[in-house]
């Protein structure tokens, strides 16, 4: 009994294990013969895909009875379109052949390595959100792999497609073709942002190639709107989602290429560019970019990276030559040109800082500017630094402005992280003429400094800084000023008129001059407005509003020594930043003070004559012309103004 026992369970498991080997070649030969009728459900489940859109297949046939790589034979294939995009068929075809893997049909992997079709019509639709007929998880598969399919043979006859992409504002249509002697063609005709338009691809034959070779392909889009070249070759054949290639585009606006690239530009004038593009699955990668933007030229690289849901722009930028002009379209400088007729010109730029359409972009930008080129006369030459963005946070830092003579150092930044736009300045003034700053001729020579610290909330800088706290000053200590002007400045009328009459260049000696205003709500006021010469000192009051960029300064003065006949009237500055007025004590406009009218001189004389006289004057009036001045601590005066 003992014995027997081992011996039976032995010829059981042998029994068993020859029953499961006996499954196993009946499944391996099942597999090798599974009949078409059981491939079509998985064929239909496989296109039907998440949307659960309709599948409709005439038939499905093998090659042969048994083979674990049949080539299957699908005839007369519709797949509808999802709902989104309408009526109609995304795909027709008469028939489609393949040599497949009959495991991962069963398993749902398919990887076709021999494809024949026949009678396609492919109908392409992108929506307005960027939402894809051929690709509907697109807005989750952001930072998956996009491989193309492991082709070794295609052949596509007597065929068709459409692409229909409103996002892009494309429409085509046309003939596409595969074979070993042409290769790949498809050439359509339609629109393009509203004009005509062609699109030519082509690529290498397909035939008997290994599915992971560089493949070359050449594209062309010519329309009005746009024209695109590309030549490259792709990582894989018809891998759209790695290639790398030579790209050349002519456009009238730079935004109009980016409604193909999709990396985030914006509108300009007509662009002529070229540059090396490698694009790897959501990622471009731009290299030796070169050309024009209106007048601008510039070149430089970039890496635009897609992570998850946002996109990081990292780029040098250089530029030989820069207008800002450049940077916006025609319709941006229409708007710009009515503003400007309608308010008249203004120094403070209307540059839009409100980030709300930047989108989910980061990034950092290093940009040179070597000459900057404006229409209208400016004092500024080059420009270079670094802007960074990181959700909604611009800094410009490192920032270096060349000026006519001297330049401007320090930083800029826009926060719209929450609320308004938030616009802030901090920027220092070194080594700049004053003649060449606010263009008084030779009124007065002198070297300036200068810090700018401002800050305030709005959609542009324009309306930041009408709303804007803070500090603005310019100092200079040295140089020299026109003795008519400093006599005029002291308000000492014998000492003016004395000059005019014998020498009227001659000129005396700077101490120091300080504008330093303290912001508030868009206003400034003096905190102090005062100018040293030798022989006289003049003080400042009143105010700059921002809001429409008004002056209304008054400067009164005194004479360091003895004066005959002092003038009654300050000196008046009024009118706007881009057009100051200035009116020198009566005897007209500063530019005019050494050659003034007879006229003016008798009505400045009478009315000081008057004064001294004690007609009309105020007993403040005379207090004033009658105590001397007292120089002014230029060094502390200085150092305050500059903090």
């Amino acid at each position: 009994m003992t014995t027997r026992a081992p011996l039976l369970r032995d010829r059981r498991t042998h029994i068993a294990l020859a029953g499961v080997t006996v499954v196993l070649i009946l499944g391996i030969l099942f597999l090798g013969a599974v009949p078409a009728s059981i491939l079509r459900g998985v064929i239909v489940e496989k296109l039907q895909g998440a949307s659960d859109r309709n599948v409709a297949i005439g038939s499905v046939t093998r090659d042969s009875f048994f083979s674990y790589s049949p080539v299957i034979t699908v005839h007369d294939l519709r797949v509808a379109q999802p709902r989104w995009a309408g009526d109609g068929d995304f795909i027709r075809l008469k028939s489609i052949s393949a040599r497949l893997s009959v495991l991962d049909v069963l398993t749902g992997s398919v990887q076709p390595d021999r494809v024949r079709i026949n009678g396609l019509e492919l109908a392409l639709i992108r929506d307005e959100n960027g939402r894809s007929n051929w690709n509907e998880d697109e807005a989750d598969d952001r930072d998956k792999d996009e491989n193309g399919p492991a082709l070794t043979d295609l052949d596509v006859r007597q065929s068709r497609f459409s692409f229909t992409d409103r996002k892009r504002g494309l429409d085509l249509a046309g003939p596409i073709t595969v074979d070993s002697k042409n290769g790949l063609r498809a050439e359509g005709k339609g629109t393009f942002l509203q004009t005509k338009a062609s699109l030519s691809f082509t690529g290498g034959a397909i035939t008997g190639i290994d599915p992971e070779a560089d493949y070359p392909f050449e594209m062309a889009l010519d329309s009005p709107a746009l024209n695109l070249t590309a030549k490259g070759k792709m990582q894989g054949v018809l891998n759209t989602g790695l290639f790398t290639a030579s790209l050349s585009a002519q456009a009238p606006t730079l935004k109009n290429l980016d409604r193909v690239i999709e990396a985030g530009l914006f509108g300009t004038q007509p662009i002529d560019l070229r540059a090396n593009v490698r694009h790897k699955d959501k990622d471009w990668f731009v290299t030796k970019l070169d050309g024009s933007i209106g007048r601008s030229r510039l070149s430089g690289n970039a890496d635009i990276l897609k992570r998850d849901g946002r996109t990081k722009i990292d780029a040098t930028i250089h530029a030989t030559t820069l207008d800002f002009d450049d940077l916006a379209d025609d319709a941006g400088l229409a708007r710009a040109a009515a503003l400007t007729r309608r308010i008249g010109p203004r120094v403070i730029p209307n540059t839009r800082i409100n980030l709300s359409k930047m989108g989910p972009t980061d990034g950092q930008l290093d940009f040179t500017i070597d000459r900057l080129l404006s229409r209208r006369d400016t004092v500024f030459r080059s420009l270079k630094g670094t802007l960074s963005l990181d959700h909604k946070l611009i800094k410009i830092s490192d920032l270096v402005i060349r000026l006519k003579s001297g330049r401007m150092t320090g930083g800029v930044q826009v926060d719209h992280r929450s609320g308004a736009p938030k616009f802030s300045t901090d920027l220092t003034l070194r080594g700049a003429s004053i003649s060449d700053l606010i263009g008084n001729g030779d009124i007065v020579t002198a070297t300036m400094r200068g810090r700018i610290k401002l800050s305030g909330s709005g959609d542009t800088v324009r309306e930041a800084l009408e709303k804007a706290d803070g500090k603005a000053a310019m100092v200079a200590s040295g140089g020299s000023v026109r003795a008519t002007a400093a006599h005029v400045l002291g308000q000492n009328l014998s000492g003016a008129v004395g000059k005019i009459i014998d020498d009227p260049k001659a000129r005396v000696p700077l101490r120091c001059l300080v504008a330093s205003f303290d912001a508030k709500n868009g206003v400034l006021t003096p905190g102090p407005l005062a100018v040293d010469t030798e022989i006289s000192i003049g003080r400042g009051e009143g105010r700059i509003a921002l809001d429409g960029e008004t002056i209304s300064l008054i400067l009164r003065g005194g004479a360091k020594g003895e004066s005959a006949l002092r003038i009654v009237d300050p000196i008046k500055i009024s009118g706007t930043l881009t057009a100051p007025n200035v009116s020198v004590a009566g005897l007209g406009k500063a530019e005019d003070a050494e050659k003034p009218s007879l006229g003016d001189v008798l009505k400045v004389a009478t009315k000081s004559i008057g004064s001294a006289l004690g007609i009309g004057s105020s007993d403040k009036q005379d207090e004033a012309f009658q105590r001397r001045p007292k120089s002014l601590n230029c060094d502390a005066v200085i150092a305050a103004a500059m903090r």
